[in-house]
């Protein structure tokens, strides 16, 4: 991302230095009082636009972030809530079950979801375990009463599922998006033709312009879609919790 900036800076630099070298800008300069009027009223208003993108992306990715996490300790707690049913057996297939879902959802690696889709497989492993809950046979209020409360954590589980995956297919409106970027890119044009005085601190604030845009269009992108790019998401609460379950149980 620094790199892909740096680059896009340059280029915005060598873009000054043409357009001040073709419309010699700098014969301007009495105007720059406009011009700074102008810049202060558009700067303060694309800043708070752009922190209102970047604070809503950055929301996003961290309620994603939040939700695996909690996804992956409810299936770990709903194990452990099969241990307490007095049944070795339904143990087992409890922690079979539990195996298939991970498995599923560590092999898809989110791919899916970074395409805006489903990840079918995972669901009908979960399914697979509501199943083997229904399946259980008791006959005393020991039993009766985890029950209960293994029923109440698969809700939780599928709950937090349903809510990840709708969360994770979420992306900013389009509209939003272009606004976003064409307002940057007048931000950009309007330095790119300021009659600065001194031909370097013109390059040096096209420079540090574009390297400024090039981060925030970088991280709309990164942050917009969580499961690509440098800062992607991964299913390792996922993996960690089934290291525990196979483990420590």
């Amino acid at each position: 991302m620094i790199w892909k900036s740096f680059g896009f800076s340059i280029v915005c630099a060598l873009l000054y230095w043409l357009v001040r070298s073709n419309l010699h800008t700098e014969v301007y300069i009495h105007d720059v009082g406009g011009l700074s009027s102008f810049l202060g009223v558009f700067g303060t208003l694309y800043g708070i636009l752009a922190a209102f993108v970047v604070f809503e992306v950055w929301s996003q990715y961290n309620r994603i972030s939040a939700l695996i996490g909690k996804e992956a300790q409810a299936l770990e707690q709903l194990f452990r809530l099969s241990l307490y049913f007095r049944d070795e057996r339904f143990a087992e297939r409890m922690k079979a079950g539990i195996r298939e879902y991970v498995v599923c959802v560590v092999e898809g690696n989110f791919r899916q979801l970074a395409k805006g889709e489903r990840n079918a497989k995972s669901g009908l492993a979960l399914r697979k375990i509501s199943e083997i809950i229904q399946s259980i046979e008791f006959d005393d209020d020991h039993d009766s009463i985890v029950f209960d409360q293994i029923v109440q954590h698969y809700g939780d589980v599928a709950q937090l599922r349903t809510e990840r995956t709708n969360e994770s297919r979420n992306r900013l409106p389009r509209f939003l998006k272009y606004f976003i970027y064409l307002a940057s890119a007048f931000a950009l044009t309007t330095f790119l033709v300021m009659p600065f005085e001194v031909a370097l601190y013109g390059l040096f604030s096209a420079f540090v312009i574009g390297f400024l845009q090039a981060m925030v269009f970088q991280l709309i992108e990164e942050l917009d879609n969580p499961f690509k790019g440098h800062m992607q998401l991964t299913p390792a609460p996922f993996v960690l919790a089934l290291k525990h379950i196979e483990e420590d149980y």
